[in-house]
């Protein structure tokens, strides 16, 4: 006799239910993450944003060149941060910025089940920078720091001692060296997206310390603008090419990781640089070409400068001191397109300017033309006329004899 099959006592409708309830149970954490609300902001918003590389900066290119940029950079002690080579973890790159928080001057991030906890000190021992040197971090206004006299070192920055009105200075109107300078700055520094047709006030601020090597420290303004990034609404994220240092200093496991990026010859500052800020090098020298200069950062630098004034409203800052309350956003974003529409108003005006010149240096020569012929013609009259009154004589005196 064949063995009764075994009937189970669950309800079927119980078992339907148990079902669907098991198809609508929320996935489970990714361990990627802290905690699900990581996740949340991860997938809605850091996933989306761009990562900035950063540049490379070739010292013994530019020392073969005659550019002593060397000298200066290591007198900040930056040299190796400026100039190291390596790959970039772009997932990884966004994690650190999904769990990013910047309290007491303390960077504190989690990637990969490890935790990070940076102090300006821990920082800038990963990064191989001094701890060292003048702390200011203000976008809106003027740097007030003793011995810095913001005029004077316009006048330097130039190189024209003539100059008498306050104001930020177009990148065309800057020395070679000092164009160099705010290059770096603005790729690596103070890392920023879009035109940078002007400097900012923090700009000016840190080209004068390097050029008159006043000692900054890097890690306070790492700090302050990873936080001024991370928090603006699709702001792109700097440092890639430094956060690789700072996951492999606390042991973050990068194998498997296919996002990923390696430098190229375009991420080092070079001959291709010198192009772009439109300088040729002839006769053993550097010569600017003639030509409208309006340079663009590429994909890799991530705050653009118009961007980079929201960040105002602060104070100078210490390095005990909390970040400030920052405005509203709608207050934010309107004084951006303000500055940025005046920024290109200002272009626009220059740019009329010297289509006027050049058009009335073509009525000017078109008059100088035209003066021309009426004086040779007037010549070419006074000829011809000569010429009538000798052939009357000569016709004349033809009759005379008879002929």
């Amino acid at each position: 006799m064949a063995p009764k099959k075994s009937v189970s006592s669950e309800d079927p409708r119980k078992k339907r239910l148990k079902s669907k309830a098991q198809r609508d149970e929320p996935p489970s954490l990714d361990k990627s993450f802290a905690s699900s609300e990581h996740s949340v902001r991860f997938h809605d918003d850091i996933s989306r944003r761009t990562v900035v590389f950063g540049k490379i900066v070739d010292f013994p290119y530019f020392a073969n060149h005659h550019i002593h940029i060397r000298e200066l950079f290591q007198a900040q002690g930056w040299e190796n941060f400026l100039s190291t080579r390596q790959k970039q973890y772009t997932t990884l790159v966004k994690h650190f910025y999904t769990h990013f928080e910047f309290i007491h001057s303390k960077i504190t991030s989690y990637v990969k089940g490890k935790s990070i906890s940076l102090p300006h000190s821990t920082l800038a021992s990963i990064l191989g920078v001094p701890r060292t040197g003048v702390q200011r971090y203000t976008t809106n206004s003027w740097v007030q720091f003793e011995g810095y006299d913001p005029l004077e070192s316009i006048r330097q920055m130039c190189g024209n001692p003539n100059i008498q009105e306050l104001s930020r200075p177009k990148i065309a109107d800057l020395t070679l060296e000092s164009r160099l300078i705010h290059h770096i700055i603005a790729h690596n520094i103070l890392p920023r997206s879009g035109s940078y047709e002007y400097t900012s006030y923090l700009d000016l601020f840190i080209m004068w310390a390097i050029l008159n090597k006043v000692k900054l420290d890097l890690a306070f303004y790492i700090g302050w603008h990873m936080e001024t990034c991370v928090n603006k609404k699709n702001g792109a994220l700097p440092y890639g090419l430094q956060i690789t240092t700072i996951l492999n200093h606390f042991g973050v496991d990068f194998s498997g990781e296919k996002e990923t990026r390696d430098v190229s010859q375009k991420d080092v500052y070079g001959e291709t640089t010198m192009r772009q800020m439109r300088y040729e090098f002839k006769d053993d020298t550097w010569v600017k070409k003639n030509a409208p200069v309006m340079e663009q950062v590429g994909e890799e630098a991530q705050m653009d400068e118009a961007e980079a004034e929201a960040a105002g409203n602060e104070e100078p800052m210490q390095e005990d001191q909390e970040p400030p309350s920052a405005p509203s956003s709608s207050s934010r974003i309107n004084e951006d397109n303000f500055q940025l529409v005046l920024g290109r108003l200002d272009s626009l005006a220059t740019s009329m300017g010297n289509i006027q010149t050049s058009i009335g240096n073509m009525q000017t020569s078109i008059d100088n033309f035209s003066t021309m012929v009426t004086k040779r013609f007037s010549t070419y009259d006074e000829h011809f006329g000569t010429l009538e009154t000798s052939m009357e004589e000569i016709n004349e005196r033809l009759i005379n004899q008879g002929i």
